[in-house]
């Protein structure tokens, strides 16, 4: 299997069916989420967003970030940083 470091995503093997059986319980949301992050357009756009990003904190388990980049067009919402 390649790793994240090469590819930016875990590609299973596709030879293997038990390498999918994980997708018989996903939801819409983490079927559209296992397409975007291996989006090179997308992956580029959060590379950039997240250069200066502030990190927030992480009430209730959901990391909150700040950035300037606006990554909207990909249904990922940042909350903006004040102009200081």
């Amino acid at each position: 299997m390649r790793s994240v470091e090469d590819t930016g995503a875990d590609w299973p093997d596709w030879w293997d069916d038990r390498a999918y059986q994980h997708t018989f319980r996903l939801t819409r949301r983490e079927w559209a989420w296992e397409f975007l992050r291996r989006n090179p357009a997308f992956r580029n756009d959060l590379a950039k967003a997240l250069e200066g990003a502030e990190w927030l904190g992480s009430p209730m388990s959901l990391d909150i970030i700040a950035s300037r980049v606006d990554l909207t067009r990909w249904g990922v919402l940042f909350r903006g940083l004040l102009a200081a």
